[in-house]
């Protein structure tokens, strides 16, 4: 029986595979928050990829695909620098069409709202943030 997809790590896993944006990052492409030992290296380009929450648009239907929102921040060792990226990763992610990638079936990925910027209330690093939705199978493919 197939399992049940993990789409953040499938967002990862695209971003770190396109060229433009893995030539900014190299590896350095996290789910959910930055880890520690990556804390010491700040700030330079890096990415952080969480889920958000929001509303399914299969909501109500029995169909075995779900929407789910997600959160891209994108630092940089400038304003600008971090800006740069996040509009790299955006190319990357709305350009994704019906692919399979780490097992999941992403239908499309588009962007749900505008995007800011600012810098981390601890550490002072420059950052830019924007929201996206992915319509995705359930399950594995």
């Amino acid at each position: 029986m197939a399992e049940d997809v993990d789409i953040i790590g499938a967002v990862l896993a695209l971003l770190k595979a396109d060229a433009p944006v893995a030539a900014v990052v190299g590896a350095r492409v996290f789910g959910s928050e930055l880890p520690k030992d990556e804390a010491a290296s700040m700030p330079r380009p890096a990415i952080v990829v969480k889920p958000s929450g929001g509303l399914s648009n299969a909501q109500g239907s029995d169909v075995q695909h779900d929407t789910q929102r997600f959160d891209l921040v994108a630092y940089g060792a400038t304003p600008n620098g971090a800006d740069a990226l996040r509009t790299k990763c955006r190319r990357a992610l709305t350009d994704c069409k019906r692919r399979v990638i780490e097992g999941a079936l992403i239908h499309w990925i588009g962007v749900a709202g505008g995007f800011s910027a600012g810098r981390d209330r601890h550490a002072g690093w420059p950052y830019a943030f924007q929201s996206f939705q992915i319509y995705f199978a359930l399950k594995e493919v």
